[in-house]
């Protein structure tokens, strides 16, 4: 028994977007969210930063030990929520790579 594969299922689909002719000659048009160059103003100053070159800190409230045990609490108290609400943004953090920085403002080295 042989598998026949299908062909080219997969259809390219430019980055930009164009718009039909029917729907530009109503006034709508293509508005472009990822700048691939940087927008800067007539001094020379970045108007808009892209995701890519963005730099972003986060900084921390408490330790991650603290967070931790405030994790094991009941689910009834925001405190818990707030301990889970930054341990994600820990994890979000380490996978981006994302700076982060402790309550003083120093570097907290990841765990």
């Amino acid at each position: 028994m042989t598998i026949e594969r299908m062909p080219e299922a997969i259809v390219h689909r430019p980055e930009e977007v164009e718009v039909p002719p029917a729907l530009s000659e109503t006034g709508l048009s293509a508005v472009e969210r990822e700048f691939k160059t940087q927008v800067r103003d007539s001094k020379g100053q970045n108007i808009l930063i892209s995701p890519a070159t963005q730099q972003i800190t986060i900084q921390l409230p408490y330790d991650k030990t603290t967070l931790t045990g405030w994790l094991k609490g009941s689910v009834s108290i925001s405190l818990t929520w707030f301990a889970a609400f930054w341990l994600r943004i820990i994890k979000k953090a380490l996978h981006f790579g994302w700076r982060i920085t402790g309550k003083g403002g120093g570097d907290v080295a990841s765990s």
